[in-house]
Order: C-alpha cells, then sequence, then structure tokens
C-alpha cells in the first residue's frame, strides 16, 4: 500500500507570517494536531503542532496572537515523505525520527498531503495476507514516537 492511498490529500498549511492564533484555528476547523508552514513556492519548511503553539504562549509569556509560525520553527529539521512511497517507508521515518506526522511533497517538492500515524493505525491489520501494513509494525512505531524524551 502506497502513501497515497491513506494520506490526507486537503491538509491546510500556512506561512512563517501567519499568527499562532490563526494556526490554531485552522487545527480547530479541519480537526487535525499539526499545519505545516510553506514558503511562497507551496513547498514545506517548517510543521508546526498544537503543542508547539502551547509551549510558545507559555515559554515566552505571550499570546498566539503576538507571535507568528516564525517563532516557532527554531531550526527543527523537517521530514517529508513522498505519495508514492510504501507505509513502510513512513512508518520508518516516524520511528527513526520519533515524528507522529508528515507532509507529503510531489516530485516538485510542494506539498500534496499530510500522513500521520493515526491514519496508518486506521489502515494496519493483523492479517498478514492482506497487503497493508502490519499491526506489528505500525505498534512498534507508535511506541517508539510515544517515548518521551
Amino acid at each position: 500500500m502506497k502513501i497515497n492511498d491513506i494520506m490526507t490529500k486537503d491538509s491546510k498549511s500556512c506561512t512563517q507570517d501567519t499568527s499562532l492564533d490563526q494556526v490554531a484555528m485552522l487545527m480547530w476547523e479541519y480537526n487535525c494536531g499539526s499545519i505545516p508552514v510553506v514558503n511562497s513556492e507551496k513547498k514545506p519548511v517548517g510543521i508546526i503542532t498544537d503543542r508547539d503553539i502551547a509551549m510558545c504562549c507559555a515559554l515566552n509569556h505571550k499570546a498566539p496572537w503576538e507571535m507568528n509560525a516564525s517563532t516557532i520553527m527554531g531550526g527543527r529539521q523537517l521530514y517529508t515523505c513522498s505519495p508514492d512511497d510504501k507505509l513502510e517507508t513512513a512508518l520508518s521515518t516516524m520511528k527513526e525520527q520519533k515524528v507522529r506526522r508528515l507532509p507529503v511533497v510531489d516530485n516538485g517538492g510542494s506539498i500534496c498531503g499530510m500522513i500521520s500515524i493515526d491514519d496508518i493505525i486506521n489502515c494496519s491489520t493483523k492479517d498478514t495476507t492482506v497487503s497493508a501494513v502490519t499491526y506489528d509494525a505500525t505498534m512498534d512505531t507508535l511506541k517508539a514516537v510515544s517515548i518521551h524524551h
């Protein structure tokens, strides 16, 4: 099974100038826990989670409307995948890098969707005769990304 088969294709994004309250409202409106940050060419340059917003506000003693996405994007590496990658590739990246979500980029590097560990959990199975990612591989990844640092 490929990432394209289960990824969220109509994912929302923001720019570095988007205020954190606007990012939070996108998360609320579209029921998601992260928003990719893109440049003017729609290429992802970062990702913001709901936890990032909460911690940024608390640590800076500022309201979310007083800060923008660039406040959070302090040099963390962004990991992505391709819609043609196998689910196992996404699981491997998530497990190794300890991330729950990956922006999906097309051949030109522009964002075309998102995939999360939740998406993969929903299609995993214990039946190894089905051409889906296995339950064991999914749980190994979930355990790896859930370990406290």
